[in-house]
C-alpha cells in the first residue's frame, strides 16, 4: 500500500481494467443486461477505491480484481460462506437495496452488496478508514465494525449510482456473520450471477466485495426536451463517460467525447451546442482548453458547465466563459436543468 496525494482512479489504469475484464469477461455483446451489471460493478469498484482513499490518504496496491461467478442458491438465498474468501475466520456483512418502504416489507431485494474480511485484519482495516479501534476477540464489535463498513460502502455506492441515472434506492439495516450464515443472505429473486470485487492491502488480498443484483434497476424517467442538441464531453475520467455517455442519450441529445482538451478542441468542428468541461486533465486542462475555444471565433459562443471535485467557488469563476459549474458526483437532474438553463 503507497502514499499518496493523487486521484486514487487513476484514468489509464481504469480504462485498462474494463477493457481488459470486459474481454476476459465476454462483455462485448449488445445484451443490455450483461453491460448493465458490470457497468454496476464498475461503479461499486469506484465506490470503494473513493472511500479509501478519502479515509486513508492512502491507495490499494495494485487495481481490484472484478470476477464474473455464479451464485450458489439456498431456498431462493445465497447459500455464503465467509472461509471461501480466506483462510482464516471471516466476518462479513451484507446490506439490501429495495425500491421503496413497501420493498422494503415485502423483502422485495433489488440489489445485494456483501463485504468481506479476516476477522484479524478488521481492526486494522478500521484504523486505516479512521475508526475507533476495536477488540478483535469482541464477536460483537466485529461484527458492529464490519456492519459500520458495509454501510459506509453502501452509501457510497447509491451516490455512484445516483450519477448513471438510478433513482434513489433504499437501504435495509446491516446483517453481520463470522464465517457462515446459516439460513444464507437474501439476494434478488431469480439471480444466478454476481461479481465479485477483491482489492489488495500491502499486497495481500484484505477487502472482498461481492454485488448481485436485478438486471432492471429503475431509472429516472427521461424527457425528450433537447431537440437533438449536440453536447461536446471534454474529460478523462471514463467512469464519468460511461455515466454521462448514455444518460445524455437516453434524454435526446447527441453526445461527443472528448478525452482531453487537445481532442475538445478538434472535435470543436462538430460544433457542438453545448460543453461539458473538466478542469483537471492531462495534456491540455480545462482552463487552456477555455482560451484555446476563445481564440476560435466559430466557437466563441458556445456555452461551458464546468464540473469540479472541489468545493471552492473561487476557481470555477476564474474560468472565463463558464456558464455555469457543477460538483462531481453529478447528480442527473441537477445536470439536466443546467443543460436546459444553457441551450
Amino acid at each position: 500500500m503507497s502514499d499518496s496525494t493523487s486521484n486514487p482512479l487513476d484514468i489509464r489504469k481504469l480504462k485498462e481494467i474494463i477493457k481488459l475484464e470486459s474481454d476476459r469477461l465476454n462483455l462485448h455483446s449488445t445484451q443490455a443486461e450483461g453491460e448493465t451489471l458490470f457497468t454496476l460493478a464498475l461503479a461499486l469498484t469506484a465506490a470503494v477505491k473513493k472511500i479509501f482513499f478519502e479515509k486513508s490518504e492512502k491507495t490499494f496496491s495494485n487495481e481490484p480484481v472484478v470476477e464474473k461467478k455464479l451464485v450458489t442458491q439456498f431456498l431462493h438465498r445465497m447459500r455464503t460462506d465467509g472461509m471461501e474468501k480466506f483462510n482464516s475466520t471471516t466476518v462479513f456483512s451484507a446490506v439490501e437495496f429495495v425500491l421503496n418502504k413497501e420493498g422494503m416489507e415485502k423483502h422485495d431485494c433489488l440489489i445485494t452488496l456483501v463485504i468481506y474480511l479476516e476477522k484479524t485484519f478488521l481492526p486494522e482495516f478500521l484504523r486505516l478508514m479512521q475508526y475507533p479501534y476495536i477488540e478483535s476477540d469482541d464477536e460483537s464489535e466485529i461484527k458492529d465494525g464490519c456492519g459500520t463498513l458495509v454501510n459506509l460502502i453502501a452509501g457510497q455506492y447509491k451516490r455512484e449510482m445516483a450519477t448513471l441515472g438510478y433513482k434513489d434506492l433504499m437501504m435495509t439495516p446491516f446483517h453481520s456473520y463470522i464465517n457462515s450464515a446459516t439460513d444464507g443472505i437474501e439476494i434478488p429473486k431469480g439471480s444466478t450471477e454476481k461479481y465479485e470485487i477483491g482489492f489488495e492491502v500491502e499486497g495481500d488480498k484484505r477487502l472482498v466485495v461481492e454485488l448481485i443484483a436485478q438486471s432492471t434497476i429503475p431509472k429516472w424517467q427521461a424527457i425528450d426536451n433537447s431537440s437533438h442538441k449536440k453536447v461536446l464531453v471534454v474529460d478523462d475520467d471514463v467512469m464519468l463517460i460511461k455515466i454521462l455517455e448514455p444518460f445524455l442519450k437516453a434524454n435526446g441529445y447527441e453526445v461527443m467525447v472528448a478525452e482531453d482538451g487537445e481532442q475538445g478542441i478538434r472535435k470543436l468542428k462538430w460544433v457542438p451546442d453545448l460543453i461539458i468541461l473538466d478542469i483537471q486533465m492531462p495534456n491540455m486542462d480545462g482552463y487552456d482548453f477555455i482560451v484555446a475555444k476563445n481564440s476560435i471565433e466559430s466557437a466563441q459562443h458556445i456555452p461551458v458547465i464546468v464540473l469540479t471535485a472541489k468545493e471552492g467557488m473561487a476557481e470555477i469563476f476564474k474560468v472565463e466563459g463558464a456558464r455555469e459549474y457543477l460538483l462531481k458526483p453529478i447528480q442527473p437532474p441537477s445536470l439536466l436543468k443546467s443543460i436546459q438553463r444553457c441551450i
